[in-house]
């Protein structure tokens, strides 16, 4: 099975760079027109199947996605964003001049710690992790789904899998509309790349190839 993770186009929320988390934004012009981008690149890749976070950014991306492909999204909470609590639709130096420190330890260490009300990434991990094994037991192998999800949960997603060291979980970078590719073999998950969005601009490829762990 391989799947297709797409971060969502580019939002209101991205162009004010707030904290959205869980609460909605709509998409940009940019953002809609990214995502009919996206949708041309995957009609082109035989996917059967189309999955998607149901806050509205991703579901809007997903519905143009689907209309290039001929599918209609699965809308699932699993592939949310991660939740950050009393930090939504927050800049960071807003959160900085309310909250103090607070964020700057969060940033050293978003796997244990979090936002106040909100969750981990190890929390956003295993709920992106409990959605690609559920997709595995419903598609079984050789199959190819698009999932349409969010930038801090495609990165803490690739972070486990790589295993890559803590100090480098902010040097992945995942665009507005990105695409990055897993691929399960057995029990495991193999990244055939990341952060792909070549499509996006015609003649730039950006693709971060990867092994697996």
């Amino acid at each position: 099975m391989e799947v297709y993770l797409v971060r969502h186009g580019e939002t209101e929320g991205n162009l004010e760079k707030r904290y959205m988390g869980w609460t909605e934004t709509p998409l940009s012009k940019r953002g809609i027109r990214q995502a009919e981008e996206a949708g041309f690149f995957l009609a082109g890749q035989n996917i059967c199947g189309l999955h998607c976070s149901d806050l509205q950014r991703a579901v809007v991306t997903a519905r143009i996605i689907g209309t290039g492909c001929g599918l209609e999204p699965v809308v699932t909470p699993l592939l949310r964003e991660i939740n950050f609590g009393r930090w939504e639709g927050l800049t960071y130096n807003q959160i900085e001049a309310s909250h103090g420190d607070a964020i700057r330890l969060w940033h050293d260490d978003p796997f244990r710690r979090s936002a106040p009300g909100g969750e981990t990434l190890t929390a956003v991990y295993e709920r992106m992790r409990r959605f690609l094994d559920r997709l595995a037991n419903e598609a079984g192998d050789g199959k190819r789904i698009a999932a349409v999800s969010h930038g801090g949960a495609i990165r803490a997603l690739l972070y486990k899998v790589l295993n890559i060291g803590k100090s480098n979980l902010w040097e992945i970078k995942i665009d507005n509309a990105s695409v990055s590719l897993f691929r399960r073999e057995g029990d495991r998950y193999k990244v055939v790349y990341y952060n792909r969005t070549d499509f996006l601009e015609p003649g730039k490829s950006s693709e971060v190839p990867a092994d697996d762990y």
